[in-house]
């Protein structure tokens, strides 16, 4: 071909066959496509060579995980690593001779795989062999080069074709995975040890690890779990003996291993002292074949306990070299503390009452309090009859860890009642731990006898159980109280004191002395107030009894006899009870009760009876001890309102200023009644309401407001003749005696739907002021000042039972309306009328939207 004229071949080289980026972009997918052949085959050549090193790997860790290297001699097993590492070296210096595929054989790859006419990818790098200006020419070359890079998208390299199915025929690779997976589930958690084994000296079949268990036991009481020191339950770090395990003082470590001649175990102190073990029993055999063995293959064990009582090491030992070790820190455990919240207390009925507080850090199991005598006998040689009275002490529940508690024992009968003494509280744990408070000094409560020879024999009571020696002039001065039988009101107390002479002067030891001793105080107190104080005195054995049966956890045929001795008891003490109110009505009338009392009924102590022997049968001890000590608290608060009820006192014109009060406030709630429905618009009684004319509604107004007046007239004598007497009226009747004046001046202009208000606002003032007078009457007796809400009003005795002569209701159940709930009652029947007259509703719903209307 002829140069064009005009210039040389290198001055005048034709343009571009394509744009640059074009050129660009063909090149581009061009290198991304040889990039892609290479990759495949690099990954074609190396995967025969890597293969071969997986599986020699996963053959190693599969024998390592079946546990084969302990098995085998140690010649052997160095012999087999060293055909492992040397195959390792061939295979890995295989992998690193493999040739990189060229340029050309990955156009190569790319134009096989892409399977195109022309081989665009080799062909889009072809120029032409001469330039030339041909406009011919250079239009075929470029229509060639376009339909090249057409093409160019549709480049393929396939996918890697290592041939291992050639190489191998039978899919042998296949099965190392499952050998490898099998390995895997049976090594369990000692994977990491068995591939240790095959590089660890000394680890033969013969000189294979014992099974060797190992668990600490924390005492029960502490409700923590067993702390597993080998196996799948151990605590991360357990085994490293560098980090101390940490359990409660009093734990028991078990140690369970093969009973073998070069195996041992030692324990010591943190200071390097041997411990000795508590014991060393056999156990089951165990042995790691066992599983595979007959019981014969088996290696017999032995338990070994130790108990911790403070910081501790422990190891296992083969031939002088450690196996396992371990170190505890042991956590001490403190004694139980126990204080008095407050000064011993008498109560009113004469029973002792403590309040103490507890602490302990696994909880406190019992209490008591040590009773001894501040001073020595005053006369020498003595020989008491009796000892110092004990006193367990009630935990609000058991093993409480810190709480305060209280507790009430009648120890008037003791023969110590009366005199100093000294006390010491002391709180036990389930280690047997004791703590114990500072020693209080006080007076031991003691019964007041009011008549002269129940006081004279229970002093001769007294001076007979100190010394058993003054029993003839005990038995003298007995003889001297019964000298005139004329001084006693029953004949029955002076036969029981005559026989009480006669038991004196005969007994002959010192145990007939003591049934005289309790003999003497039975007397004493039917000679004070009969049967109640035997009945009272029966009711706290029976509940001493049932208290110790619940915490000695007593059967149920027990529990069953303290419960019913304890319904029998509290029967006669209720029937004592009732006959003693019945001989002295006056003294229940003459004084109101205490405000503050809980009203106490017969079914209520039923009903808790029965629980206290529900829970005590079903295992709630500690319930069931908690409610009796309740129970025990009301029966005390019970027999000191009786005691309170029959002193003397100076509240008589009270008492009847209350008696009308009460007849005012029932007065007045009748009156409101009748004037609320007088008014229409108030009255719910719709048709059924009697119609009445105007002269019968206006006689009707006339006579609630003469009512009125007369009510009004009477609460403002009332407070006059409160002034006559010294006693103040409450600033709430005079707000009554204004309410009422206004509701009669409403009811004389004839409406009684504005005298309902200030009706209602008299009915409040007057409850207000019934409460003032018996607030007043209680802090003239001692009782407080404050009425709580919930407490009996005047007039109810502690069972609850209305007193006779007191059978007015001074407006404490009674709810009155005020404006407000007038204007929503008002609401409330406007809403009924409506929806009753919707003919769109159920008609079991009018039915009973009519009975709504009619109940009102």
């Amino acid at each position: 071909m002829t140069e064009p004229a005009g210039g040389t071949a290198d001055s005048k080289r034709t343009a571009p066959d394509l744009p640059a980026s074009l050129e660009s972009a063909a090149h581009q997918r061009i290198a991304t496509a040889v990039g892609r052949a290479r990759l495949v085959l690099i990954w074609e050549a190396a995967w025969p060579r890597l293969v071969p090193i997986l599986c020699l790997f996963a053959l190693f860790l599969a024998l390592s995980w079946l546990g084969v290297w302990p098995r085998l001699a140690d010649p052997l097993r160095y012999g087999a690593l060293a055909l492992f590492g040397v195959g390792y070296v061939v295979l890995i210096l295989r992998l690193a001779r493999m040739p990189l595929p060229t340029q050309d054989e990955a156009l190569a790859r790319v134009a096989r795989e892409s399977a195109m006419e022309h081989r665009p990818a080799t062909a889009f790098g072809d120029r032409l062999s001469q330039p030339t200006h041909d406009p011919l020419t250079q239009s075929l070359w470029r229509a060639h080069r376009l339909r090249l890079l057409e093409k160019l998208d549709h480049l393929r390299t396939g996918f890697p074709s290592p041939g291992m199915n050639a190489r191998d025929p039978y899919a042998l690779r296949f099965l190392l995975p499952l050998v490898l997976l099998v390995a895997f589930l049976m090594a369990g958690p000692d994977r990491l040890d068995r591939i240790a084994d095959a590089i660890r000296p000394g680890a033969s079949a013969v000189e294979a690890p014992p099974r060797i268990d190992a668990w600490v036991t924390p005492p029960a009481y502490t409700s923590r779990p067993p702390i597993f020191l080998t196996g799948d339950g151990a605590r991360p770090g357990s085994l490293d003996p560098n980090v101390p395990v940490k359990v409660p003082q009093g734990s028991v470590v078990t140690l369970r291993m093969p009973t073998e001649p070069d195996l041992a175990a030692e324990a010591a102190t943190a200071a390097g002292q041997a411990l000795a073990f508590d014991a060393a029993v056999a156990a089951k055999a165990t042995n790691a074949t066992a599983t595979s063995g007959t019981a014969s293959d088996a290696t017999p064990s032995t338990e070994h306990k130790l108990t911790l009582a403070g910081d501790s090491a422990l190891r296992v030992e083969r031939g002088g070299r450690p196996l396992l070790a371990w170190s505890f820190a042991v956590t001490p455990d403190a004694p139980p503390s126990i204080e008095l919240t407050r000064e011993p207390s008498a109560t009113q009925s004469g029973a002792l009452s403590l309040a103490y507080s507890l602490k302990d850090d696994y909880g406190v199991l019992s209490a008591a309090a040590t009773i001894s005598a501040l001073e020595a006998p005053a006369e020498s040689g003595a020989r008491p009859l009796v000892a110092a009275p004990e006193l367990p002490l009630n935990l609000p529940r058991l093993r409480m860890r810190e709480g305060t508690g209280e507790t009430i024992r009648d120890l008037s009968a003791h023969p110590w009642a009366g005199a100093k003494v000294k006390m010491r509280l002391t709180a036990t744990d389930e280690a047997g731990q004791t703590g114990t408070s500072a020693v209080t000094e006080f007076t031991l409560p003691m019964r007041s006898f009011h008549n002269p020879i129940a006081r004279a024999v229970v002093e001769q009571r007294r001076v007979l159980a100190l010394n058993a020696r003054t029993a003839p002039r005990v038995a003298m001065a007995l003889d001297a109280i019964t000298l005139d039988p004329a001084k006693f009101k029953t004949n029955g107390s002076y036969l029981a004191l005559r026989a009480a002479y006669h038991r004196l002067t005969g007994a002959r030891s010192d145990a007939q002395l003591v049934e005289t001793v309790d003999f003497l105080w039975q007397i004493a107190l039917g000679i004070e107030d009969g049967d109640l104080s035997l009945a009272a005195q029966d009711l706290r054995a029976a509940q001493e009894a049932l208290r110790k049966a619940i915490e000695s956890n007593a059967s149920d045929a027990e529990l069953e006899k303290a419960m019913q001795d304890l319904r029998e008891a509290m029967d006669k003490y209720l029937e004592a009870l009732a006959q003693e109110a019945a001989r002295n009505p006056q003294s229940a009338n003459r004084q109101p009760m205490d405000p503050n009392a809980q009203v106490l009924r017969p079914e209520d102590l039923k009903k808790m009876m029965d629980q206290i022997e529900n829970l005590a049968k079903t295992g709630s001890r500690d319930a069931a001890q908690q409610m009796l000590s309740q129970l025990q608290q009301m029966m005390e608060n019970l027999e000191a309102s009786r005691s309170q009820q029959g002193q003397d006192g100076q509240n008589g014109e009270m008492n009847q200023a209350l008696d009308k009060l009460g007849e005012m406030i029932q007065r007045q709630q009748q009156l409101m009644d009748k004037t609320f429905k007088m008014d229409p618009d108030t009255d719910g009684s719709g048709a059924d309401a009697q119609p009445m004319t105007p002269e019968e509604r206006q006689k009707a107004l006339q006579e609630l407001r003469e009512g009125q007046q007369n009510l009004q007239k009477m609460l403002r004598d009332l407070q006059q003749t409160m002034k006559q007497q010294g006693m103040q009226p409450d600033g709430k009747l005079g707000q009554a005696d204004r309410s009422m004046g206004d509701a009669a001046e409403q009811l004389g202009e004839g409406a009684p739907g504005q005298a309902v208000g200030p009706q209602g606002q008299a009915l409040q003032a007057l409850r207000d002021g019934a409460r003032s007078l018996a607030d007043q009457m209680a802090r003239q007796n001692g009782n407080g000042t404050g009425t709580r809400q919930g407490g009996p009003m005047p007039g109810q005795d502690p069972l609850g039972r209305q007193q006779q002569g007191r059978g007015t209701d001074l407006g404490s159940t009674v709810k009155v309306p005020d404006a407000i709930d007038a204007q929503r009652a008002r609401e409330i029947l406007d809403m009924i009328r409506k929806r009753l007259g919707d003919p769109s509703r159920p008609l079991i719903e009018r039915d009973y939207l009519e009975r709504l209307l009619q109940k009102y």
